[in-house]
C-alpha cells in the first residue's frame, strides 16, 4: 500500500503540469491558432450547404463546392455594399451628430454646474480637427489592412476545410474529415442553433430599429447577428452603437426606449426561442458558458470569446472519449 499510494497524487501532479504546459503553448501560439480556428468555425457553418446541394440536386462535390463559393462571395459583396452605403450615410450626417453631441455636452455641463461639480472643458470642434482625424487614419488604416489580409487567409482555410469535410454521397470519408466531423459535431450543432436564433433576433431588432427611426438599422442588425456568437458580452457591445446614435439624434428618452426594446427582444429570444432549438441539441450550463468565455478569451483574445462554446464542446467530447478509453489502464486488476 505504501508503494502504490503516491501514484494517484503523482498522476494528478503530472496531469496538472501537462495542462499548464499545453495552455501556455496555446496562449503563445494564439496568433497562429486564432485564424485557423476561426476558419474551422466558418467551415462548420458553411459545410451543410454543399452537402444539401449534393443531396437535394444530386450534384457532384466539385459543382457543390463552386456554388457554395459563389454564394458566399455574393453574400460577402452584399454585406460590403450595404456597409459602404451605410458609411456614406453616416459620413453625410457627421455635422448633425457633431451638433447634437455639442448640445448634449452643454446639457451635461449645465447639470454638473448646477450641482457644483467641475466639468472638464471640452470643445467638440477641437476633437474633430483634421490633425486628429489624420492621426486616427494613420492608426486605423494599418489595422484595416491586417484585418483584410487575415480575413482572406481565414476564407481560404475555411474553403480548404469545406473541401475536406464535404465528401461525395456514398464515398468513404477520410480519417481527417472523420475526426473533424466527430469532434466538431456538437460545435456544428451549436453554430447552427446560434445562427438561427441570432438571425431571428437580428431580424426583430432590424424591424424595431426601422420603426424607431434609428439611422443605418441594417448595419446594427448585421452587427448584432455577428456579435451574437460571443456569449453575453456580444449583446452588450451590439447594444451600444444604436443606443448612442439614437441619443445623438432624438435624445435620452428615445435612447432608453431603444435600449429597453433591444434588451427585451434579447430576453425573449434567449428564454423562449433558444430553448426550443436547444431541446434536442447539446446541453451546456450557464456556468460552463461563463468559465469557457473567461478561459478561452484569456488564451486566444477576441477569437477565444467567439469560439468559447464550440471549443469547450469539442474539448469536452475529446476528454470524454480519451478518459473512457484510458479507464481500464488507470484501474488495473490485481
Amino acid at each position: 500500500m505504501k508503494d502504490t499510494a503516491p501514484y494517484p497524487m503523482l498522476r494528478i501532479l503530472l496531469g496538472a503540469a501537462c495542462t499548464i504546459i499545453i495552455l501556455a503553448g496555446v496562449k503563445a501560439a494564439s496568433a497562429v491558432l486564432a485564424p485557423l480556428l476561426l476558419s474551422l468555425l466558418l467551415a462548420y457553418a458553411a459545410v451543410p450547404f454543399p452537402k444539401w446541394l449534393m443531396r437535394r440536386f444530386k450534384l457532384r462535390k466539385s459543382a457543390a463546392i463552386v456554388l457554395t463559393a459563389v454564394a458566399v462571395a455574393a453574400f460577402g459583396l452584399y454585406l460590403l455594399l450595404a456597409l459602404d452605403l451605410a458609411t456614406i450615410r453616416i459620413a453625410a450626417k457627421l455635422p448633425i451628430y457633431e451638433e447634437r453631441l455639442a448640445n448634449l455636452y452643454q446639457q451635461i455641463d449645465v447639470f454638473l454646474n448646477a450641482h457644483n461639480i467641475a466639468a472638464p472643458s471640452l470643445s467638440v470642434k477641437s476633437v474633430f480637427t483634421p490633425e486628429h482625424l489624420r492621426e486616427i487614419s494613420r492608426a486605423v488604416l494599418p489595422e484595416a489592412g491586417e484585418i483584410i489580409s487575415k480575413g482572406l487567409l481565414i476564407g481560404v482555410l475555411a474553403f480548404l476545410f469545406i473541401i475536406e469535410m464535404a465528401g461525395e454521397i456514398g464515398a468513404e470519408v477520410g480519417p481527417f474529415a472523420e475526426r473533424l466531423a466527430y469532434y466538431g459535431s456538437d460545435a456544428c450543432s451549436y453554430v447552427t442553433i446560434t445562427a438561427k436564433t441570432a438571425g431571428i433576433n437580428a431580424l426583430i431588432n432590424l424591424v424595431f430599429l426601422i420603426v424607431m427611426g434609428v439611422d443605418t438599422p441594417v448595419v446594427w442588425g448585421a452587427l448584432y447577428f455577428c456579435l451574437d456568437f460571443i456569449p453575453t458580452l456580444g449583446f452588450v457591445i451590439a447594444l451600444l452603437p444604436p443606443t448612442l446614435v439614437t441619443l445623438l439624434m432624438y435624445g435620452w428618452k428615445r435612447a432608453l426606449l431603444v435600449a429597453g426594446g433591444l434588451i427585451l427582444t434579447n430576453l425573449i429570444v434567449d428564454n423562449v426561442v433558444t430553448p426550443i432549438f436547444m431541446k434536442h441539441a447539446v446541453g451546456i450550463s450557464f456556468l460552463e458558458i461563463t468559465l469557457s468565455l473567461v478561459g478561452w478569451a484569456f488564451l486566444l483574445g477576441l477569437t477565444g470569446a467567439i469560439l468559447a462554446i464550440p471549443l469547450t464542446l469539442a474539448l469536452r467530447k475529446f476528454l470524454a472519449k480519451n478518459f473512457d478509453q484510458s479507464e481500464p489502464a488507470l484501474n488495473p486488476s490485481g
